[in-house]
């Protein structure tokens, strides 16, 4: 195992999961949880990063930086983990890297090169979707993001698969927080 000072956290509350995991350099992924919070995310952030920590031996004192979800999903869930990534950052003086909730969720469920929809629940039978690509340890966007009806686009993408609210890869945010030195948060609005 790696010395806990090479640790990255990645972060993501953007919907109904609450997905962290604990990524080194040289070991990978060390620890992870997805468990289903509904929206317990407030109560449950705090605790179980520290449960993770504690299961690999470390403190917060020994993470080199985070990664956190930046959505598209649930405003609350949104705020609830950039806001605890932000304060641990800061807090640690650590840099912080925002990526796509989209892609961790596309990292989790694609094989290299396999491309598929992907999206999450936004209510009333909309879904946030975009079609993403999985090529080695990155996840490239391959249209715009989209907001509309999940059977819509099941129509307009008849054949192609289409995951949808899907456990999150955690893994996959705080391994984009290894290449970040400065704190870089930019949101995605539809």
């Amino acid at each position: 195992m790696s010395k806990p000072s090479d640790l990255y956290l990645g972060i993501d509350s953007a919907t109904r999961y609450l997905a962290l995991a604990l990524w080194s350099p040289t070991d990978g992924t060390l620890a992870s949880v997805c468990p289903p919070v509904e929206r317990e995310h407030a109560a449950r952030i705090v605790p179980d990063i520290d449960a993770l920590l504690a299961e690999v031996g470390a403190t917060r004192h020994h993470l080199r930086g985070l990664g956190v979800g930046l959505g598209p999903g649930s405003y609350t869930g949104l705020r609830v983990g950039i806001a605890a990534a932000q304060g641990l950052a800061r807090g640690l003086g650590v840099p912080l890297r925002g990526s796509s909730s989209l892609a961790a969720m596309a990292y989790a469920h694609l094989t290299d090169g396999e491309a598929a929809l992907c999206g999450f629940d936004a209510r009333r039978g909309n879904v946030y979707a975009a079609r993403l690509r999985r090529k080695g340890d990155r996840v490239i966007q391959l249209g715009p993001l989209m907001k509309e009806s999940a059977a819509a686009l099941r129509e307009r993408f008849t054949g192609e698969r289409f995951i949808v609210d899907a456990p999150l890869d955690a893994g996959y945010l705080a391994r984009q927080a290894a290449t970040a030195t400065t704190t870089s948060l930019t949101p995605l609005y539809l």
